[in-house]
């Protein structure tokens, strides 16, 4: 996901003060977010006080606040965990340092001490428009998309003209399921910003889900055009071709997508491609690391039961067919009944396998 930073954020570089929860490129969904480290998919923003009046703040505070942002963008955890916490031994109503030690818990793997934090930071100061957006990466990154998508809303009430966080909104309305605002949401992002291959990316996973093969080719083209690093674009382009049935062309942009931080969909797209190339003990590494990432992903529980099942592994096969129809019907969107059916079919014929073995 997006972070507002000086381009030391974890997926990507942002545009406006302050310094981002961690180091690299702008590669994908969560590229502000930092699934790997992740997001799809934002990051945690420290904010500075340049742009802020000091008369009521002791100017100590807010220097003790600037000097740990330094130590934030050298990676001296330490030292700015101790700078931040200076400038709330100066001003304990100080907003900022709060948000700002969030992000040293987060990079230390805190999470819930990073919310606790971030929420602070909103008690004093309830139109923080980055805490906001830090408490929206958090929640998405805790899997809680809906509650994500409330708080990047509301950091865009405070500031509509974010852009990293009306990109983290995009990523939580698709994880969330509401395609159609998503699409909306991105298209208004094209406008903010119509020549940043990052975003034609995000429109192109968007289509994905909206089942726009045309325009997620579309989308992925020219991101890729742009920027050929892409996960998120090289997945929907690889989705793309899986669906034309030339999965031999689809693995490696498969294999870049996977980078994506798409709890787990991504890799189990790219199972889905390596049992059409019948690599079976491929496609169960796969599925595994995408059950690693969303242990009731229905298409990856399905995956490898296919999977196991082709190798003669009929108990473990069961076991993830079984899985599969459980988490179906507790999934907001089920599978269609035609496709049901067939797996219920798969399962009872890998039972009577199992009940051949055990005689």
């Amino acid at each position: 996901m997006h972070g507002n930073s000086d381009g030391s954020g974890v997926c990507g570089t942002g545009r406006s003060r302050g310094a981002a929860a961690g180091a690299g490129g702008r590669t994908g969904a969560a590229r502000r977010w930092g699934a790997a480290e992740v997001v799809a998919a934002c990051v945690l923003v420290a904010t500075a006080t340049g742009c802020l009046a000091t008369t009521s703040l002791h100017e100590r505070a807010v220097a003790s606040n600037d000097a740990g942002i330094a130590r934030l963008r050298a990676n001296d955890l330490e030292g700015a965990r101790a700078a931040f916490r200076l400038a709330l031994e100066y001003n304990d109503r100080f907003s900022e340092p709060y948000n700002n030690l969030a992000i040293v818990a987060l990079r230390r793997g805190e999470l819930a001490e990073a919310e606790r934090l971030v929420r602070q930071a909103l008690r004093l100061n309830p139109d923080f428009a980055e805490a906001w957006n830090n408490l929206g990466y958090l929640r998405l990154r805790q899997g809680d998309a809906r509650e994500a998508v409330e708080a990047f809303e509301e950091s865009l009430r405070t500031d509509p003209g974010q852009i990293d966080a009306r990109y983290n909104l995009v990523l939580a309305l698709g994880l969330a399921g509401e395609d159609d605002a998503a699409w909306e949401q991105a298209l208004r992002l094209d406008v903010a910003s119509p020549e940043d291959p990052s975003v034609q990316a995000l429109l192109a996973w968007i289509a994905t889900l909206r089942e726009s093969p045309e325009e997620a080719s579309d989308w992925a083209t020219r991101a890729l055009a742009a920027r050929p690093d892409q996960p998120l674009a090289a997945y929907a382009l690889g989705w793309v071709l899986l669906r034309q049935g030339r999965a031999d062309e689809a693995e490696p942009f498969l294999r870049l997508g996977a980078q994506a931080d798409l709890g787990g969909f991504a890799w189990s797209l790219l199972g889905a491609a390596l049992l059409q190339l019948d690599r079976w003990e491929e496609a169960r590494e796969v599925f595994a690391r995408a059950l690693a990432e969303g242990p009731d992903l229905v298409p990856a529980l399905f995956g490898a039961g296919l999977a196991a099942a082709w190798v003669g592994d009929y108990a473990a096969a069961a076991e993830y067919l079984e899985r599969g129809l459980a988490a179906d019907v507790r999934a907001e969107r089920g599978l269609p009944a035609a496709e049901r059916q067939r797996m219920e079919e798969l399962l009872a014929l890998v039972r009577q396998q199992v009940d051949g073995q055990s005689r």
